[in-house]
């Protein structure tokens, strides 16, 4: 466990994980993390690439896990600086892999456009349930779709406005619940919070600044995300209700060489959903392009199917 400090002099709480035997031509492997949960949503990733010869950074979002909130504004923008500065601290040179789901997608996106001087060092991107158009509390049009639309319209206008009574209720919730608001755990070495944990510390506040954030993002400068042409691989859940599939394909549409693999009866939860195939797909960039059939063999693994679509 090692601690970065943003610009804001927030202490960002980043794992490395060294392999036993690292690869000599391997790259720093990131993962980044979505909304409401922590850096413990790798955990199983880790453990694939690792085996394989990889370093892996993974980290804290501020606001999540042992990361605190700090002064900074929660913007996509200010998430994407921190990730800036772990990079510089932990990873100055050398080829990288970048990995988000959901909210981390949206950062590696953000990173590429206002740092576009990473982009030669970037060996391969994969974004996980990744948009163009921010977060959105309609997922269909069904009436399914537009129930779950109306409670959520409900849960976010309550966050916005009445943040403090919704943290006295989070206080009243049981230990298990992972809404439940309680005081920010000391540091630890033993590595990040479980996923479950990931806002209980983070007042509602916070929360609904950072709901807003994800709801008004735009991507901007897609040129250079284009840049990276087969390198860049987008990754979705067919019954995905927060980010559907259809908004990550229409991405991949405009991104010229970029591939798509929409994974069927897949949630939101892709992560934890198939994370050998996710791991796989990390490894084969992270080894370059003329070096997958070289990768140490990992019984874990299973002989998933390549099964990108080239747009």
């Amino acid at each position: 466990m090692l601690s970065v400090s943003a610009a804001d002099g927030t202490a960002l709480s980043v794992y490395r994980d060294t392999p036993a035997r690292p690869r000599s031509d391997g790259a720093t492997i990131v993962l980044v993390h979505g909304a409401s949960v922590t850096a413990d949503l790798w955990r199983l990733h880790t453990r694939h690439l690792t085996s394989l010869g990889f370093n892996v950074l993974r980290y804290d979002q501020r606001a999540h896990g042992r990361t605190p909130r700090g002064q900074a504004p929660l913007t996509i923008a200010q998430l994407a600086d921190d990730l800036h500065h772990i990079l510089r601290a932990l990873a100055p040179t050398g080829p990288l892999v970048l990995a988000g789901h959901s909210l981390g997608a949206l950062i590696l996106q953000e990173i590429a456009a206002l740092h576009s001087q990473l982009l030669p060092r970037i060996r391969g991107m994969v974004l996980l349930s990744a948009t163009a158009h921010g977060a959105s509390v309609t997922p269909g049009r069904s009436p399914r779709a537009l129930l779950l639309a109306a409670g959520r319209s409900l849960f976010a206008l309550t966050c916005t406005h009445a943040p403090q009574a919704v943290d006295r209720l989070r206080r009243l919730l049981p230990d298990t619940n992972r809404y439940t608001l309680t005081p920010r755990p000391g540091t630890a070495l033993d590595g990040p919070p479980p996923c479950r944990h990931g806002v209980r510390h983070t007042p509602t506040a916070d929360l609904a600044a950072l709901w807003q954030s994800l709801r008004r993002y735009r991507a901007r400068h897609l040129l250079a995300l284009e840049q990276l042409g087969g390198r860049l691989l987008l990754m979705a859940g067919a019954d995905d209700q927060h980010i559907p599939a259809a908004h990550t394909a229409q991405l991949a549409d405009r991104l010229s060489g970029a591939r798509l693999e929409i994974l069927p009866r897949t949630t939101h939860a892709l992560p934890i959903r198939h994370p050998a195939l996710i791991s796989a797909r990390i490894a084969q960039l992270a080894a370059g392009p003329h070096s997958g059939s070289h990768l140490p063999k990992d019984p874990s693994f299973p002989n998933f199917p390549l099964s990108e679509q080239f747009h």
